[in-house]
């Protein structure tokens, strides 16, 4: 049996991509820094998908962390083929001009050095059998967007790692591809008016936005055979949103 890991997924995008991979058949861990959300939420999956399934608490911004992490998992499952990098710090209001220097480390040492030493840990466990890893950007990471300079900046980040990791991991069978997710319907379009919702889906050239099931069907396309020539590249689902010109709204 394959095993996946996916970091955040005890909610939104990482559980659909927990819930994509469990239906396949595959043994499932997940991670949160809450312990006790991922230990709740592996045993509804495990229940729910009739497969093994392990929640772990991990830190993203404590390596010793991560590396506890991957050897758990090492003595639970003894084989890693597919890890998906999906947990971010959203990093909402931290704007170019007034960010600070704790605001900025907030982000970086989650979205880039956790999930580079996420990766570095998930490429050792692979590095005699193969596999794959999939990392999730966003949109913003291409574009500007008041008060998202440093998670933009992060994400961008993301397209340059599995770059080098398709070049250095290739030797091992690793391959390695970027999600760049956008236009996501997540719990926080929940508090979104009917009015707000359709002047949002007005600027789509899809005309809607994508589900969180579809930026897992992304994930699942890109780790599995169907992909295995395929790394070191992004895969962009955004209901068009960044091809198009979206008007530039000056800051009041």
């Amino acid at each position: 049996m394959k095993v996946v890991l996916i970091t955040g997924a005890t909610r939104n995008t990482g559980l659909a991509v927990a819930k994509r991979f469990a239906a396949e058949g595959y043994a499932v861990a997940i991670t949160s820094r809450d312990g006790t959300s991922a230990r709740e939420t592996a045993e509804a999956l495990e229940k729910e998908y009739a497969v093994p399934v392990r929640g772990y608490e991990m830190q993203l911004t404590d390596v010793r962390s991560i590396r506890q992490v991957f050897d758990r998992l090492q003595q639970d499952f003894g084989q890693l083929d597919v890890f998906v990098a999906n947990s971010a710090h959203l990093g909402v209001g931290y704007s170019l001009l007034e960010s600070t220097e704790e605001e900025f480390d907030a982000v970086a040492d989650v979205n880039i050095k956790g999930t580079f030493f996420c990766c570095q840990c998930a490429a050792r466990l692979m590095k005699e059998t193969g596999g794959s890893i999939v990392t999730v950007g966003s949109v913003q990471g291409t574009g500007g967007l008041h008060g998202r300079a440093v998670y933009g900046m992060s994400k961008a980040a993301l397209s340059v790692l599995v770059r080098y990791m398709a070049y250095e991991l290739g030797q091992y069978h690793i391959r390695a591809n970027n999600v760049v997710a956008g236009a996501v319907h997540s719990s926080r379009w929940d508090s979104l008016s009917s009015e707000e919702l359709a002047a949002r889906r007005s600027r789509y050239p899809a005309g809607r936005e994508s589900t969180e099931e579809e930026i897992a069907n992304a994930v699942w396309f890109l780790s599995s055979d169907q992909a295995a020539s395929i790394t070191g590249t992004d895969l962009t689902v955004d209901s068009g949103l960044t091809a198009c010109l979206l008007p530039y709204t000056k800051k009041e």
